[in-house]
């Protein structure tokens, strides 16, 4: 497994100013703006995780896989979450969660303390496999 701290804008209007996109230009760029959701939420998920005492990191391995934020209590527990800005793509974000959950048992890992999908709106709920999914408007300390 790698860990890394993944780069995180303090303010993510920033990366839009720097590349001049305006609200208008960020709809017409669905991809762009998947970025800059998924920079805004990593902030927030940083923030909380240090609250609590925690760390965020992203992870990527070997076989592909990849899950955006994975956050580490000082106890060792930890959770993952994947982050879309559509309802559409929470089906694959799953499956990316489920991956890691497997391969970590299959490790010695604890079991996540939870696995989530952090979407950009839309109805809170826990999957049926456990997998919360949780828009960003609904994440607190």
């Amino acid at each position: 497994m790698r860990t890394r701290p993944k780069k995180i804008f303090a303010d993510p209007s920033l990366a839009a100013a720097a590349l001049g996109i305006d609200k208008d230009g960020l709809l017409k760029d669905l991809n762009t703006y998947g970025f800059m959701f998924e920079n805004l939420c990593l902030r927030d998920l940083a923030v909380y995780a240090e609250h609590h005492g925690g760390s965020l990191f992203h992870y990527r391995d070997d076989s592909g896989l990849e899950v955006d934020a994975v956050i580490e209590m000082p106890d060792a527990e930890w959770c993952a979450l994947e982050i879309k800005l559509g309802e559409y793509q929470v089906e694959a974000a799953a499956r990316s969660l489920m991956r890691l959950k497997e391969k970590m048992l299959a490790q010695g890992a604890r079991p996540p303390m939870c696995l989530v999908v952090v979407t950009g709106g839309g109805f809170g709920r826990q999957r049926d496999d456990g997998i919360y999914v949780v828009p960003i408007n609904a994440l607190t300390i």
